[in-house]
């Protein structure tokens, strides 16, 4: 009994430490605009109504502490989520800026020229999409940063779309990324976009 109690104990621990917290998904709201959709968790901070018409995201959330750690190496975690029109006319282009606009911030240390990654994937509603992700330290926060790009096209609506993940936080390693399935935690949100 008492090694069965040892053993949940610690698996309880690792559950705790190491995952993300995917109940945040159990509530979700449905965010819908004329050519798209998607759930946010309702624990997720919507700031839309802080945006200003035409300037910068159409959609932005702010969800520090909402599945992931408040702090990390004792630091904050700062997570942040956005939707931007691009003025690319093909996935391809949409691509290749969001790729162009990585490297162009003078603020973004890299630890490796050029680092970032990319994935092909199909959304709900069968159209075709690219993941981009990179991570870099920023020297004005002090903080390190994985972003996740969700970069989309419509045929129909002739628009293109960046849909953003950025979590700051303490960690010059990237363990983070690993230990707490940051990937994994932005494919949420993505799998619930798609073009109406």
């Amino acid at each position: 009994m008492k090694y069965f109690f040892t053993l949940f104990a610690l698996s309880f621990a690792f559950a705790s430490f190491s995952q993300v917290d995917s109940t945040i998904w159990e509530n979700t709201e449905t965010i819908t605009t004329e050519t798209y959709e998607f759930k946010v968790p309702t624990v997720w901070r919507n700031q839309g109504e802080m945006l200003t018409k035409g300037r910068g995201p159409e959609q932005f959330f702010e969800a520090s502490g909402k599945g992931l750690p408040v702090t990390y190496n004792n630091g904050p975690v700062i997570v942040s989520v956005f939707l931007v029109k691009l003025n690319e006319t093909n996935l391809k282009d949409a691509k290749k800026g969001i790729i162009k606009g990585y490297f162009e911030n003078p603020d973004r240390v890299f630890k490796k020229k050029k680092d970032y990654e990319e994935e092909s994937i199909t959304l709900s509603d069968k159209n075709e999409a690219v993941l981009l992700n990179t991570r870099f330290y920023r020297k004005s926060k002090g903080l390190n940063q994985f972003r996740y790009d969700l970069v989309t096209f419509s045929d129909e609506y002739d628009t293109a779309y960046m849909f953003t993940v950025s979590i700051q936080f303490s960690d010059d390693t990237y363990n983070f990324e690993e230990e707490y399935f940051l990937k994994e935690y932005a494919k949420q949100l993505y799998e619930t976009f798609k073009w109406k």
